[in-house]
């Protein structure tokens, strides 16, 4: 009897370890990039041409032209991009300190697991064009 309960405390262990390691996917990204706003700025297909691009003080990249990503192209790269926003500089100082500093928002709310799959996303989208041009 010991050795049957150790059997099932043994499931039980390897079932709770599985349910919290959860693998960054691609598929997850897409569902993120769209449920968090990623489509209001950056368009559904990634092109720069949401419906709040016309309105921001500039235009979102492209995601498939890695030579737009002025912060590095890297999944690391871009997991920190959503984890720390971009800012930009406002000749407004009582805009200063205050969300209108962000180009881009902070997506720090979601998990690591979550902006990792984000960035496996945006980096499928890219074009066979562009990655040609960043390889010697």
């Amino acid at each position: 009897m010991g050795k049957t309960n150790c059997v099932w405390c043994g499931l039980a262990l390897i079932a709770l370890a599985g349910a919290g390691c959860t693998r960054p996917s691609i598929t997850e990204g897409r569902a993120l990039y769209q449920e968090n706003g990623c489509v209001s700025c950056h368009g559904a297909e990634g092109h720069g041409d949401g419906p709040l691009a016309p309105n921001l003080p500039a235009r979102p990249i492209d995601l498939h032209d890695v030579s737009q990503f002025k912060r590095g192209m890297s999944e690391d790269d871009i997991v920190e991009t959503l984890t720390d926003g971009i800012s930009i500089v406002h000749t407004i100082p009582a805009l200063h300190h205050t969300h209108h500093e962000l180009l881009m928002p902070q997506f720090s709310h979601l998990t690591k697991t979550q902006r990792r799959s984000i960035a496996l996303y945006v980096i499928s989208l890219r074009s066979e064009i562009s990655q040609r041009s960043v390889q010697p």
